[in-house]
């Protein structure tokens, strides 16, 4: 029997990414995406148009008697805005409560209404803990410690799933992501900033590149292994909170090194770093718990830059 999957935010990395790996495993797969969000021709399966910073009592439980899930992957996310003059808006931070926390529990809730059986996974984030000198271990016992707002919701989202689980039974999991890159990362993020400057650099297009912190180290992973550690705990047998990530640090430099050395440049002539070098706090995850369930990596930090550098000197070349 087919198994059916509602996936939110499918326009983004994970949700497309995710969406394909279901596909190929046979699920029908139907996505949900904001009426503004621009088609991807990347995103096979059926797409509802929906703002989930609606009154959820307006669509939960409606959408989830029209799809009849199986898996729901709460995906969709309101980020903090790079722009100065949104960060502390009031509006700004009321659109990442009702997207990062009203609408996934709306949907957690509409489970439990239809006493169904539905599991359901949150995508939550590293940026619920504060990164520390030396680096700051996670797993899924850590406190949390978010600075940033959307942190907090994060966090809030997590500990009102987990409350759930435990005392009402939903079968609901939250999965806390480290950092997590491919082809399909948007432009302003750090990694493919520096992908698409070391293939134009390459093709001549351009000379030089800054970054603010090349000694500034993350946890990085594949996307592609991320989206798959979801499914592994949407079909687990008891839903639990899972930590996805590498469990190793990997600096700005080294990711630049690897760029542009795929790209065949050496970086120490194309990049300028703002910040002198010296220690800092970083975070890194512990997945030890996914890998207990069956997940490993398949990507290593250089076969994923390798990749995203790939499909950037061929999108050039178009």
């Amino acid at each position: 029997m087919t198994r059916t999957a509602l996936v939110t935010g499918v326009y983004g990395q994970d949700g497309s990414l995710l969406a394909e790996h279901l596909l190929a495993r046979g699920y029908r797969v139907v996505g949900v995406a904001r009426p503004d969000s621009p088609p991807r021709n990347d995103v096979a399966c059926e797409v509802i148009t929906l703002d989930l910073a609606r009154p959820p009592e307006r669509w939960a439980n409606e959408l989830l008697a029209r799809i009849s899930p199986d898996e729901i992957y709460c995906l969709a996310a309101c980020h903090r805005s790079s722009d100065p003059s949104l960060r502390d808006n009031p509006d700004q931070q009321q659109r990442m409560v009702d997207v990062n926390l009203t609408a996934p529990l709306a949907l957690a809730h509409a489970i439990l209404a239809a006493r169904s059986t539905t599991s359901i996974v949150l995508a939550a984030s590293s940026q619920m803990y504060t990164p520390a000198d030396p680096a700051h271990r996670v797993d899924e016992q850590t406190p949390f410690a978010p600075s940033t707002f959307y942190g907090v919701m994060k966090a809030s989202a997590v500990s009102a799933i987990r409350w759930l689980r435990e005392q009402q039974g939903l079968r609901g999991s939250s999965a806390i992501l480290f950092n997590h890159e491919s082809p399909r990362r948007a432009p302003e993020f750090v990694s493919r900033r520096i992908t698409r400057a070391a293939t134009r650099i390459a093709a001549g297009l351009d000379r030089d590149l800054e970054v603010l912190d090349l000694a500034s180290r993350v946890d990085f992973s594949s996307a592609i292994d991320v989206v798959a550690g979801m499914h592994v705990m949407a079909t687990s047998t008891t839903p639990v909170d899972c930590v996805i990530a590498s469990g190793e640090l990997h600096s700005i430099e080294d990711l630049c090194r690897v760029a542009f050395s795929a790209a065949g440049l050496d970086y120490r002539e194309h990049v300028r770093s703002t910040r002198p070098a010296g220690p800092r706090p970083a975070l890194v995850g512990d997945a030890s718990r996914l890998e207990s369930l069956g997940w490993k990596r398949t990507r290593s930090f250089e076969q994923w830059v390798q990749e995203m550098v790939a499909a950037d000197i061929a999108t050039i070349s178009r």
